[in-house]
């Protein structure tokens, strides 16, 4: 089997696996303590990050520009590198925008598919609260606003 075709059938996967997960957690009640556990656990494995706050302290602009750079690598494993572009405003400011989210749309299509009663654009509300607390953490402040195929927002060191 081809790369390519492997990478579409596990992200297809990954999708349905997800909306499940919510449609799911939305029955029973429990999304915002969904939410507050999933924080809690990438708190956890952010407080490894010690080199970090060692190079915020010595090199701020270096090591936010670090951190932003991990972030949006991590965006790059659901989106096309083409579909995200990023500004820099200063060495403590980016400006980033994904456009055509491939994440939104295998979501919309699984959603679909499976016939689940959800809203897609939850994978979008809850990565944006998910990043918001996250990068918290970092001493990185993070504005991000939904759009009908995407998102878009600022990061800021403190």
């Amino acid at each position: 089997m081809p790369l390519e075709e492997k990478y579409e059938m596990l992200f297809d996967r990954y999708a349905l696996a997800v909306a499940t997960s919510y449609a799911l957690h939305k029955e029973l009640g429990v999304v915002d303590k969904s939410h507050a556990f999933s924080v809690e656990v990438m708190k956890k494995k952010l407080q490894s990050l010690i080199a970090y706050k060692v190079a915020k302290a010595i090199t701020p602009g270096k090591a936010f520009k670090k951190a932003t750079d991990q972030w949006l690598y991590a965006i790059q494993a659901l989106n096309p590198l083409s579909n995200i572009e990023v500004t820099w405003v200063s060495d403590r400011e980016e400006v980033f925008r994904v456009k055509n989210c491939r994440m939104l749309e295998k979501v919309r299509d699984m959603v679909k598919k499976a016939g689940l009663d959800i809203d897609p654009k939850f994978v979008c509300e809850n990565d944006r609260k998910l990043s918001i607390e996250v990068l918290k953490e970092l001493g990185i402040d993070l504005a991000m606003e939904l759009e009908e195929n995407g998102c878009r927002g600022t990061a800021k060191l403190k």
